[in-house]
């Protein structure tokens, strides 16, 4: 029954505000509009855009029945703190008021007062500290029986402080440098190796297609670079089966073995050949 009463007197509140600005030549059935947009998303629980409209209307009509509106629909809404802030603010802004009205307006801004504060949280009580309980009487134990003079006290070994173990020194620590360079090499050289061989096979492709090279003395530069690369091209592959040969017996000495681990070998063989090189693995 009082929601329908609130809502009562909000409707009827808007009314007469409407029609005390209907009286106004220059109201236009626009803010006619608003205002029945604002009235409909108050009372449809959306007093976010119903109070927007109502300030966008005080702003432009300084009518302070806006304000009015709004604490209304703040309060319809249960924004309690809000409501009571419109209206306080409507009587600042109304000026003369009849004791009828203004009197209805305290008494607005009183019951949402009071509701506010109903609202609020409400601070649990702390419990009352429990008693401070004196300790039990402790039994005195046994004497303590001290060694005879010419003894000395061995301290007991206990389980909660072990005595920490040396740490264990590495025992291949070069190797550990030595197969990375290693193989770092191994990879360089091979590398070089590759790219001579391709150039070599470059230069004598283009050697046996110039026609002019077969006569002798001609074509002499296209063949020295032919050759130089040819033999750094064995060369790279030569130093790069040296290096992966150092790198595979390093990576295999740098950690003990134990006699239950099970290990893997790696052997790599690169020889030279006539076209370039030639390699081959076994595990």
């Amino acid at each position: 029954m009082q929601v329908r009463l609130t809502l009562a007197v909000l409707v009827v509140t808007f009314a007469a505000g409407q029609q005390a600005r209907a009286a106004k030549p220059h109201y236009a059935a626009k803010e006619q509009a608003r205002e029945r947009q604002a009235k409909t998303a108050c009372l449809s629980g959306d007093y976010v855009k119903g109070v927007s409209i109502l300030a966008e209307l005080f702003v432009e009509t300084e009518d302070p029945t806006f304000l009015y509106n709004q604490g209304r629909c703040y309060e319809q809404n249960v924004r309690y703190v809000e409501a009571a802030e419109r209206f306080k603010e409507y009587l600042r802004k109304a000026g003369k008021l009849s004791a009828s009205v203004r009197d209805d307006v305290n008494k607005h801004i009183a019951d949402c007062e009071a509701a506010a504060a109903k609202n609020q949280p409400r601070v649990a009580a702390e419990p009352p500290p429990a008693p401070v309980q004196s300790p039990a009487p402790v039994a005195p134990g046994p004497a303590l029986a001290y060694p005879p003079q010419g003894y000395a006290m061995q301290p007991a070994a206990t389980a909660t402080n072990p005595t920490p173990a040396a740490a264990l020194p590495d025992e291949h620590p070069w190797q550990h440098t030595a197969k990375w360079i290693a193989t770092g090499a191994a990879a360089a050289f091979l590398g070089l190796g590759i790219v001579e061989h391709a150039r070599y096979y470059s230069k004598n492709q283009d050697y046996n297609n110039d026609p002019t090279c077969g006569a002798p003395g001609q074509c002499k530069d296209l063949a020295d670079a032919a050759d130089t690369a040819h033999t750094v091209a064995i060369v790279g592959y030569s130093a790069a089966a040296l290096a992966a040969g150092l790198a595979i017996t390093f990576w295999l000495t740098d950690s003990p073995r134990t006699p239950s681990a099970q290990h893997a070998g790696i052997s790599v063989t690169c020889a030279p050949t006539l076209a370039g090189a030639a390699c081959g693995g076994r595990f």
